[in-house]
């Protein structure tokens, strides 16, 4: 079950909004349940202790109390933000207002882990998570990488990305980027017959 989770970016996020995707032009739901959210939570990233400590507060934030349908509510909320500001319908300015403002609600206290400090959300279920995703997208803000968020250049695909280099096309080789390439070439071998 965790393979079938993307974790194309090392932003929980992200992460966390791309937990659909699509296949066979269709979107597939990921998260349709509480155990399914845990089993997103047993993905860490090799190698990449911030994210992984993240995603283990996520995992302390899970309830069975959690209403499925208010969090999949709260992660389109997010994705549309995001592709707002994509499509830049809306500025980074609207950006950082909108998670201050959702951050009001949501509070969090410290604790360090040797010389680290660690977010934690004060509250747990919904509202916890809620903490976590607008604190790391806080972080996105914080080192630049909002600007580089970008879609999937396969329209179907509803996954977003961290573009680091600036050429990347596809939310992964994997996903998309092989479907195209199989496709382009199957297209030019039939116009050649």
């Amino acid at each position: 079950m965790r393979d079938m989770f993307p974790n194309i970016t090392d932003s929980i996020s992200l992460n966390f909004i791309n937990s659909r995707i699509v296949r066979k032009g269709r979107i597939i739901e990921l998260v349709k349940n509480v155990k399914d959210l845990e089993a997103w939570t047993e993905s860490p990233i090799d190698g990449n202790t911030h994210y992984n400590t993240q995603l283990s507060t996520f995992n302390s934030c899970l309830d069975n109390n959690i209403d499925i349908n208010d969090l999949l509510e709260f992660r389109s909320e997010l994705y549309s933000v995001l592709l707002d500001l994509l499509d830049k319908k809306i500025s980074i300015s609207d950006f950082k207002l909108f998670i201050e403002i959702n951050t009001l609600n949501n509070p969090f206290s410290i604790i360090f882990i040797q010389n680290t400090p660690i977010f934690v959300p004060v509250k747990s279920g919904l509202a916890g998570i809620k903490t976590l995703m607008f604190l790391d997208l806080s972080r996105l803000v914080e080192n630049g990488d909002i600007n580089k968020v970008s879609k999937c250049a396969n329209d179907s695909c509803p996954l977003i990305f961290i573009n680091k280099n600036g050429r990347r096309k596809w939310c992964s080789m994997k996903i998309c980027g092989n479907r195209y390439k199989v496709e382009r070439y199957e297209n030019k071998n039939r116009e050649n017959e």
